[in-house]
């Protein structure tokens, strides 16, 4: 059948999804009762029913048709993914219950199947673009696009994290939660959206359903930017026109904003409308608009033609008891600053409602903080009172004393003197709060005008980010302090988008504006930022110009804020750290914490993310400065502040777990380390792509373990990745820890073959005195002891204990050649050679403790020496020596590391020769 034109459809299509949300048997009677309303439209609703019973009854992941009416899909595969049991049906699709089982990854996800009716021929192409987009969307209330694809028949689908939850609305009505806590789940839904508008994504279709809240409380905000994925298909114009209109058919009555229904641009102001909705319907327990049960057509015309009701109107008492409070308690509440905020963020004209979610959730704060809210008519009254509700016992003593005050008041010049100073303080805050407000407001409405720009066709983000540029350039001109500040964020966004080349003509521009103004925190964020620039392609000079220049001008000038002059601390440790000057990277990264006040570094406080920067800046200064212990200590502190804040499944947990794991695999605590690692890898793979370096990091630590078996798969994909990428020399040191997979899993052919193979690329890409080299040396070295040559391995590993010498920290590979070599001195019989090597290796194991109590460094050389004492007949000091190795090795190694079982074995030995 052809489809209906376009004012026809956008009267058709939410009744159509009303009837394919309900059940089979009860869609007749619904039919029934439209056609007595409407003929017309109930005859082609039957018509396009059927047509979606037909495509219903088709095999749609294999395009071929069934014969039975209702096929299951249970049991199906859509790649690495098997289908479980349905979840949900609508209009625009399904979505199942799955599990992936390739191997890689076991675990349960969530999968929209879209409807074939609403895509094209260039399904494939668009959903692999949008699914990277989308991808990006690491927020702890956002479920995370895992994957996306398409089936051999042609057939979309998206890949979801599986949340085990339930509807927001009906999670606070089980609980019976009040007002409060119920804003509080609201904050952290418009956290999230307003995350997804940061990153250039509109939702769309926000609604309970569409909101879960698991079984730990935490709100999570499903099917982000699905209708930005169907956008921009080559369909029909009719298809295009429904698409583009009504967001891909996800536009749900009573959550649709006005602009929706007349099928005007979408823009984050849609968002907005549908949160204010949300916001209306869990604390009143109402539409703002409609009244329960009304017919589609009536929630369209309500939201059209009817003003929004007060949020603070009549209360039914069973509402109120589902609120954990009284009708009249109730009502009370919500009158006042939350029924304005509500109407403001209902507002039918978009441009009269809040400019972003972030002004709709500030005024939200506001209000639960007993502060003026924006959406209030501001009197000197009003703000009174709400002075007065902050500060009662302030402004009560205050009172009582203005009396007396008034009556015995002596002015001294000193006093007058200190007034001024303390007005000028206040007058600078004041102005350096309101370009705050300013800055962050053009950001959130410049971030929305991309947003609305980019709506009505496909776009890159380097399209979008260059239209920007030419938009700040022609409607800023005249303003140096916006210009130079939206230049900032649109650069900030470049290097988002992995298009770093793209943002330092943006920063120099931005400099340019910014010697126009009198506002030393924009420009020296600016140089901050572009000094870091600069010592990312190696030019260390100029960045430490521009950093010296920046805190220089934040010195002399001020600005008010300490976190400006933090996070220039930060960004020139960063730099010392890129340019080997671990010392001062080390002192710039104490500096940054001990600038900012404690309480703004908590979770809850304003420079929260700030404190997981600057703890891992700490961290990255102290293992560059050789102490690892205190950089471990470090990495924790991150890595708890990010849990605190809920973000513990993102990507910058991924790297943070990942430096820990690199932090104390350096200080000798093998089994810790590959726990990091692997908490970093499982974190990875929940994105759906995992980092092949990170991969081959974890696999490196499987085989300090002992455990190669399971190392050899992970290296062998990990190199392949690398290689493709262009990085032949990572690939290489990879190579070399995957020849000593395979001698631990006994496959010595494949050792050497792999050895002679990675000998032959490093001397293409690698000098001659690479430490690369050395580990080659000891790795053949330890192929050779396996084929019992022993003089030949103790010529390779001297070799390669010269190269670590010679290497800049390389001294703890060092220390386990050197344990290596004492043992093969030992079975050479040259006990004296053996010794001394032995004594050696303790030694610097002893010395680079760095802090730790335990380290398998330690232990393996201390384990070497055992063998020397009782090769030497020293059969007293072996022991010792032994129970020493094992205090450290069982600190420090699994219980199955092969190490530690040659120990055990050993001191079984020894106590039944005793």
């Amino acid at each position: 059948m052809s489809l209906p034109d376009r004012e026809r459809w956008l009267r058709l299509s939410p009744l159509l999804d009303e009837l394919l949300d309900l059940p089979d048997e009860q869609r007749p009677a619904h039919l029934s009762r439209l056609q007595a309303q409407h003929p017309t439209l109930a005859t082609e609703l039957a018509d396009l029913l059927g047509s979606h019973g037909d495509a219903s009854s088709a095999q749609f992941l294999n395009g071929t048709a069934a014969t039975a009416a209702k096929p299951s899909l249970a049991g199906q595969r859509l790649g690495p993914y098997v289908l479980i049991s349905p979840i949900a049906q609508g209009g625009a699709g399904s979505v199942w219950r799955a599990r992936r089982d390739d191997g890689r990854f076991e675990g349960e996800v969530a999968i929209k199947l879209l409807h074939m009716s609403l895509v094209g021929q260039a399904a494939a192409q668009r959903f692999r673009r949008e699914g990277s987009i989308l991808a990006r969307l690491t927020h702890p209330h956002i479920a995370r696009l895992l994957d996306a694809g398409v089936s051999d028949g042609g057939q979309p689908y998206l890949v979801l994290e599986w949340v085990d939850g339930e509807r927001i609305d009906d999670h606070c009505d089980r609980l019976k939660l009040g007002v409060e806590q119920r804003l509080s789940l609201l904050t952290d839904v418009m956290s999230a959206v307003s995350h997804a508008h940061s990153h250039l994504v509109i939702h769309r279709d926000i609604k309970p359903p569409n909101i879960l809240v698991d079984r730990s409380g935490q709100v999570k905000l499903l099917d982000f930017g699905i209708a930005k994925i169907l956008q921009g298909e080559s369909w029909s114009a009719a298809a295009t026109s429904i698409t583009r209109d009504n967001g891909g058919q996800s536009l749900t009555p009573e959550y649709a904003a006005p602009e929706q229904w007349l099928g005007e641009t979408v823009t984050t102001a849609t968002d907005v409308y549908a949160l204010g909705v949300l916001m209306f319907c869990l604390l009143s327990g109402r539409h703002p608009t409609a009244p329960a049960g009304a017919t589609v057509e009536r929630v369209m015309r309500a939201t059209l033609d009817c003003e929004p009701s007060p949020l603070g109107g009549a209360c039914a008492p069973e509402v109120a008891a589902m609120r954990g409070t009284t009708a009249r308690v109730l009502q009370r509440r919500l009158r006042g600053d939350l029924s304005n905020i509500a109407a403001r963020a209902l507002a039918k004209p978009p441009k009269l409602r809040y400019p972003t979610v972030d002004a709709l959730a500030e005024d939200l704060r506001r209000y639960r903080a007993h502060e003026p809210v924006e959406a209030h008519a501001r009197s000197w009254a009003y703000h009174w009172s709400k002075f007065a509700r902050r500060h009662r016992v302030a402004v009560g003593a205050g009172v009582l004393s203005a009396v007396a005050i008034t009556a015995g008041m002596i002015g001294t010049v000193s006093q007058a003197r200190r007034a001024e100073q303390q007005a000028a303080r206040a007058e600078r805050e004041r102005d350096r709060a309101l370009r705050e407000v300013a800055y962050t407001q053009s950001s959130g409405e410049f971030v929305s005008f991309l947003l609305q720009e980019g709506d009505e066709k496909p776009f890159t983000a380097e399209d979008l980010l260059a239209r920007a540029e030419t938009v700040v350039d022609q409607q800023f001109a005249g303003e140096p302090a916006q210009h130079a500040h939206l230049l900032l964020l649109v650069a900030n966004l470049y290097g988002q988008a992995g298009l770093p080349a793209k943002s330092r003509p943006l920063l120099q521009r931005a400099l340019q504006s910014a010697a126009h103004v009198r506002d030393a925190g924009l420009t020296a964020g600016i140089e901050c930022q572009l000094a870091q620039d600069h010592a990312a392609e190696g030019d260390f000079t100029q960045a430490r110009a521009l950093l010296e220049s920046a805190l220089a001008r934040l010195q002399v000038e001020g600005d008010g804020d300490p976190s400006k002059r933090a996070i220039c601390l930060q960004a020139r440790s960063e730099v010392a750290t890129r340019s080997g000057d671990a010392q001062a990277a080390l002192a710039d990264a104490r500096a940054a914490i001990e600038t900012m006040p404690k309480e703004q570094l908590g979770p809850t406080g304003r420079y929260g993310e700030m404190a997981v920067v600057l703890q891992a800046t700490l961290a990255s200064a102290l293992n560059k400065a050789g102490q690892p212990a205190e950089a471990v200590q470090a990495s924790r502190r991150a890595i708890d502040a990010l849990l605190a804040m809920g973000r513990g499944r993102t990507r910058q947990a991924v790297g943070l777990y990942n430096n820990l794991g690199v932090q104390l695999s350096r200080g000798g605590q093998t089994a810790e380390a590959e726990k990091a690692i692997q908490q970093a890898l499982a974190i990875s793979r929940g994105f759906g792509n995992v980092e092949p370096r990170l991969e081959g990091n974890y696999a490196i630590r499987l085989v300090d373990l002992g455990r190669g078996h399971e190392a050899v798969p992970l290296l062998q994909h990990a190199i392949r990745e690398i290689e493709s990428q262009g990085d032949k020399r990572s690939g290489a040191v990879l190579m070399i820890q995957g020849a000593q997979a395979w001698c631990q899993s006994g496959d010595l052919t494949g050792c050497e073959r792999e050895l002679d193979w990675t000998e032959s690329r490093l001397k293409a890409i690698a000098p001659s005195t690479s430490a690369t080299f050395s580990g080659l040396a000891m790795s053949r070295a330890q192929l050779a002891l396996r084929r019992h040559r022993p003089g030949l391995a103790a010529d390779l590993l001297k070799q390669a204990v010269d190269g670590f010498d010679a290497a800049r920290d390389q001294s703890r590979m060092g220390i386990r050649a050197l344990s290596l070599l004492a043992r093969t001195q030992v079975q050479l019989g040259d006990l004296n050679a053996a010794r001394s090597t032995a004594d050696r290796a303790v030694n610097e194991a002893q010395a680079s403790l760095a802090g730790f109590g335990h380290s398998e460094w330690l232990g393996s050389a201390l384990a070497a020496k055992a063998l020397v004492h009782q090769a030497r007949g020293e059969r007293l000091e072996a022991q010792q020596t032994r129970q020493q190795a094992l205090e450290h090795l069982q600190a420090t190694l699994n219980e199955s590391s092969p190490a530690l079982v040659e120990l055990r074995e050993q001191i079984a030995q020894d106590a039944g020769a005793s």
